[in-house]
């Protein structure tokens, strides 16, 4: 692969006429403080609702729980995802950046959401997940090998007993309604604050675009606090922020992002109607020597992308 299919950033014509940037100290902070306070306001109607419907706001989902129960824990995740994440995010982008360009509104120009991407482009990012899967889940053997404090051990207990839970879906309103809180809000909310937001105010300070692409990507990984998934969670930011600078689009890593989330849903209801053999929820040992050919793959597909990108020129 050439160096240049991976961060020739010169290809790209210059953007419109633009202000001085604010600091990116400035940004990040308020960012962090957005998200505090946006999450606040998340978690208190939230137990607004509980009070109002006699809902038990101590409930701890699992495989067993009943239908009531999945429901009200959607809405708790709906509520977090669309106030600590999609409104935060959005909150900061609008103070900072809506009048940054002198010709028009800013902040689309920030986010790059302008250009709706080509159909190849989106197949091209979708593809690119595709082919990391492998190499995902082999990270994800070599993460639970790795000694962690027992703390972080229950804590990953928790959360997977909570997602087996929310992954055990009767009907398709339940499968319509996970595809929206673990797929359509979490690529929209993370992908503006991680990549949108963290990534492109540290592009700004570090000179290598790989480097800041992966400084976001642990920070993404970090953020979720299930340490058992570290890894995988990190070469998926890093492909997702890649996407993300390599295209200059927000759309196609939201794409990516919602395509990756989805396919894990709708895998499992699949599983769950007895119409697939594939159990999502349980651990799936990789060879190495897939592993290897998925990373060969990743590398094959990202020069496709850098080609692509450099045709749209």
């Amino acid at each position: 692969m050439q160096e240049n299919d991976l961060l020739n950033e010169q290809d790209f014509p210059p953007a419109a006429p633009r202000l001085p940037e604010p600091q990116v100290r400035m940004v990040l902070l308020a960012q962090i403080g957005l998200m505090i306070f946006c999450s606040g306001i998340g978690v208190l109607l939230y137990l607004l609702v509980c009070a109002l419907a006699g809902w038990d706001t101590t409930l701890a989902l699992n495989a067993d729980s009943p239908v009531a129960e999945r429901w009200q824990v959607r809405l708790q995740l709906g509520l977090a995802h669309f106030f600590g994440f999609l409104v935060a995010g959005s909150v900061t982008v609008w103070i900072f950046y809506r009048g940054i360009t002198q010709t028009r509104t800013g902040w689309p120009d920030y986010l790059q959401t302008r250009r709706w991407p080509r159909l190849t482009e989106l197949l091209l990012g979708v593809l690119l997940m595709t082919v990391s899967l492998p190499l995902v889940l082999y990270s994800l053997n070599i993460n639970q090998q790795l000694p962690l404090p027992e703390f972080f051990k229950m804590a990953g207990e928790q959360a997977e007993e909570a997602l087996k839970g929310l992954l055990k879906m009767d009907n398709v309103a339940e499968l319509m309604a996970n595809l929206v809180i673990i797929a359509l809000l979490p690529a929209l909310g993370e992908e503006l604050v991680f990549r949108g937001i963290v990534q492109q105010q540290l592009l700004r300070r570090i000179a290598n675009p790989l480097v800041a692409i992966l400084v976001s990507a642990l920070v993404f990984s970090a953020a979720h606090f299930q340490f058992e998934g570290f890894i995988p969670r990190l070469l998926l930011g890093f492909l997702l922020g890649w996407l993300y600078w390599r295209t200059r689009n927000f759309w196609v890593p939201v794409v990516g992002h919602f395509f990756n989330n989805g396919i894990q849903v709708v895998g499992q209801y699949l599983y769950g109607k007895e119409m697939s053999t594939i159990d999502l929820e349980k651990e799936v040992q990789v060879p190495w020597e897939f592993a290897a050919i998925s990373a060969f793959m990743v590398l094959v597909v990202m020069r496709l992308i850098g080609q692509t990108s450099k045709k749209q020129i």
